[in-house]
């Protein structure tokens, strides 16, 4: 269990890898079927746990089999009693005669009768006031709805936008404290991240999300692969960059997104972005069960 536990926190921490996971081993074996580049140390760390464990049950094993081969002179010799031994049962014994008492010399002894309290007819159990119980019972507290964002969601025409000017959308269910965003590929492998009435810090953080991601898995070639956010309807007063777009309405986004169309440039190489996108389909699915 020591070693278990070790190797769980271990993976966690160098590789965001949890190994009593199912979704990160099918991730995992999605990236091997598709020949991505993996580190060679994040399988030496799983050999050398699965070694260490193997070596540590096998010295527990071997330990408690010595207890079964004791030597018969290292054996306790059996207790002096006036019981008889187990194997000697079966050999005729002379039959003993007690002598009868007198019943008139013999005081008769009250059997011992352990006494069981049946329980209270009316149920309460220890915790709970007894009738006579003047206590105040505490009064369990109303749970308080929260109001949710009265904020329309566009997500359809979001996903509408995009496709229409051939953007490639992938579904996924969440990045980080985004809830079902719009992600979306172009054909220059950039990433697209769009969303609704959340701040840059939300956005950057499932930037930053994926770019880890890609980094993990991809290795020297994560580079290959950019990130952008758009925002419509920021609640803060954000400012464009490299990274991020806002916009203040629906038909901003529209208006951008008509005037960069995604098209195929010139050395499109339909194979390499084949892979890309299921690749990103992969990693969208991996994250959105986080």
């Amino acid at each position: 269990m020591t070693i278990t536990l070790a190797a769980t926190f271990w993976m966690n921490i160098k590789y965001g890898f949890n190994i009593f996971s199912a979704a990160h081993w099918a991730y995992l074996s999605e990236l091997q079927a598709y020949r991505t580049n993996i580190k060679p140390d994040f399988y030496i760390s799983l050999i050398v746990a699965i070694i260490i464990g193997l070596t540590g049950l096998y010295l527990l094993a071997r330990q408690k089999m010595q207890t079964f081969f004791i030597e018969p002179s290292q054996m306790p010799p059996p207790p002096q009693s006036d019981t008889p031994n187990i194997l000697t049962l079966n050999k005729p014994t002379k039959p003993v005669h007690q002598p009868i008492q007198d019943q008139n010399s013999a005081k008769p002894v009250a059997p011992h009768i352990d006494v069981v309290r049946p329980m209270s007819p009316t149920g309460l159990s220890r915790n709970q006031p007894t009738p006579n119980d003047t206590r105040s019972v505490p009064t369990p507290k109303p749970k308080i709805m929260v109001p949710t964002s009265s904020e329309p969601s566009h997500t359809a025409e979001i996903t509408k936008i995009l496709e229409d000017n051939g953007y490639i959308v992938k579904p996924c269910a969440r990045i980080g404290k985004l809830v079902k965003p719009v992600v979306a590929l172009s054909y220059d492998q950039t990433v697209w991240i769009c969303s609704e009435n959340v701040s840059t810090t939300d956005i950057t953080d499932a930037l930053q999300t994926m770019i880890t991601v890609f980094d993990d898995t991809l290795g020297d070639s994560a580079g290959d692969i950019n990130v952008h956010g758009c925002i419509i309807n920021a609640p803060n007063t954000p400012e464009n960059s490299d990274t991020i777009s806002t916009f203040a309405t629906l038909q901003e986004f529209q208006e951008f997104i008509t005037t960069h169309p995604n098209n195929k440039p010139a050395d499109y190489d339909a194979e390499l972005f084949d892979a890309v996108s299921t690749y990103i389909s992969t990693v969208t699915n991996y994250i959105g069960k986080q």
